[in-house]
Parts: C-alpha cells; sequence; structure tokens
C-alpha cells in the first residue's frame, strides 16, 4: 500500500503504466481514482514513534492509514469519508501541535488526468545513449580487496558501468570509493539525510 509522494496519486488509484526507454514503468493514464482523499501534513521534527501514534489516531477503527517521511504524512482516509469530517480531524488534532501545518487535500475528483495538467503522462521512449566499455565487474580485484564479493551486488555494478559510461569511466580511473558512495546515494531510503558532497563522484567522459 504505497502512496506516490511526488503527485497526488493515492494507494487505490488505477493506471496505467507502459515501459519507458529505460525499461522503466512509467505512469501514462490516470483510469480511475479510488473513493478516498489523500491529505498531506507536514510535521517539525520530532520522535518518529510519537509522529506515528498521532497519524494512527486519525484513521484509528478504519481502514485508513497514513505513512510518509521528510517530515511529510500521506495519509489516505476510510472509503468514502467526506472532506468535511477529515476537516474537523485534522484541524482538532493541529490545533494542540506546534509546528505542524495541512498543506492539502486530494479527493477522487482532484486525482483525474484531466486535473493533474502539471503531471507529463506522455511515454519518455528516449533511453541511454549506447556505448561499448570492456569494464567487467565480477574480474576487477579492487571489488574483492573491499569486501565486495557478492553476485547481485557485482551485478549491480556491472549494469550501472554498462548504463553510464560516467560509472565505467570513474572505475576504470580507479575511484571504486567513489561508486560505492554514488550506489548508496542512489539506493538510500533517505538520501536528503545524507551529508552534502564536496563535489562530484562520477569523472564525466
Amino acid at each position: 500500500m504505497n502512496t506516490s509522494f511526488m503527485v497526488p496519486l493515492a494507494s487505490g488509484d488505477v493506471v496505467r503504466a507502459e515501459i519507458d526507454g529505460w525499461g522503466g514503468l512509467q505512469v501514462v493514464n490516470v483510469v480511475s481514482p479510488c473513493d478516498r482523499v489523500m491529505t498531506v501534513v507536514e510535521y517539525p521534527e520530532s520522535d518518529d514513534a510519537k509522529v506515528q501514534a498521532i497519524a494512527d489516531s486519525w484513521t484509528k477503527g478504519t481502514d485508513g492509514w497514513t505513512e510518509g517521511g521528510n517530515r511529510m504524512l500521506f495519509t489516505i482516509w476510510a472509503e468514502g469519508l467526506p472532506l468535511d469530517t477529515i476537516s474537523s480531524i485534522l484541524t482538532t488534532t493541529l490545533g494542540s501541535l506546534e509546528g505542524w501545518e495541512w498543506h492539502t487535500a486530494a479527493g477522487p475528483e482532484h486525482r483525474t488526468q484531466a486535473e493533474l495538467g502539471e503531471v507529463d503522462f506522455e511515454l519518455d521512449r528516449e533511453g541511454p545513449t549506447p556505448f561499448e566499455t570492456d569494464y567487467w565487474a565480477p574480474d576487477d580485484p579492487e571489488w574483492a580487496a573491499r569486501g565486495v564479493t557478492d553476485p547481485d551486488m557485482l551485478a549491480f555494478i556491472q549494469r550501472l558501468a554498462s548504463e553510464d559510461e560516467r560509472v565505467a569511466r570513474t572505475l576504470k580511473n580507479g575511484k571504486h570509493d567513489n561508486v560505492m558512495i554514488y550506489i548508496e546515494r542512489i539506493t538510500s531510503d533517505d538520501p536528503r539525510s545524507l551529508p552534502p558532497l564536496d563535489g562530484p563522484l562520477l569523472d564525466e567522459p
């Protein structure tokens, strides 16, 4: 049960997706939104357990739920629950919480393709620029020296090097630690929590 954190689409909304030029799935159409309201609430730095307890109280006893992170909560309310009831619940709760802010509410009427005019639904058919590299991660002794021997991890590194010429060039230049930092950042659940970089990690072609 995952809600989109980038555009107002809720878990339960039916969408159509196609494979884009990079081999990933891209939403190209909203078929039908579910009969639920989605709200977005921002909260200040706080204890995660306390925040979750507050959010859980909003939907207690219903089939609604809340998810989120980075000080934002995305709540999917019970099916058919009217906005005025939701507004009353949030207004009552947030009135006593300093630094909490209710940003928006998106009902099913707001989650149609016609209403999401700022979202580009056109299928991106452009793929990675093809290039050839003789780099082969499983044969690179630098990974074993760093304790990286898992076949799945080496396959992941090889895929990055095959798809991104910058990764291949960085590895050929012996900057394996840079690539490890790069992998950590692109796979992090919360990249904004990572320290800022002093400069680019990857070498340009």
